[in-house]
């Protein structure tokens, strides 16, 4: 995810962090990871379920629920997710080219905006 503003990075650092150790001790939960480059205002994070009802269940929930409500007013253009089930160990370079076609997308991308592609 890249952030609107330089400004927001340190209350979004709060954010993550606090998602990140929720998603830790939810029921379920396998391993997960965040990576930023905070100068350039972006984001990486993934989380790895133990099946499709456990990560459900954490995303429905409150801490999850409540983050995913302000993410608007942090989310620049173009700032998208995606889902994806693998057999293989969790992998920087293949999440970020599955980033290429998101699930969803937090907020559309500018037009002729190629970042996320």
């Amino acid at each position: 995810m890249r952030l609107r503003r330089c400004s927001q990075t340190l209350a979004f650092m709060r954010l993550s962090m606090r998602v990140y150790h929720e998603a830790c001790e939810a029921p379920g939960y396998y391993a997960g990871g965040i990576r930023a480059k905070w100068w350039r205002g972006e984001f990486f994070s993934y989380t790895i379920w133990e099946d499709r009802e456990a990560m459900t269940a954490f995303v429905h929930s409150a801490p999850h629920a409540e983050a995913a409500a302000v993410v608007a007013e942090f989310a620049a253009p173009g700032s998208c997710y995606a889902e994806f089930i693998s057999d293989a160990p969790p992998d920087w370079d293949d999440a970020r080219r599955r980033l290429s076609t998101p699930t969803a997308y937090f907020t559309p991308p500018l037009r002729g905006d190629l970042r996320n592609r």
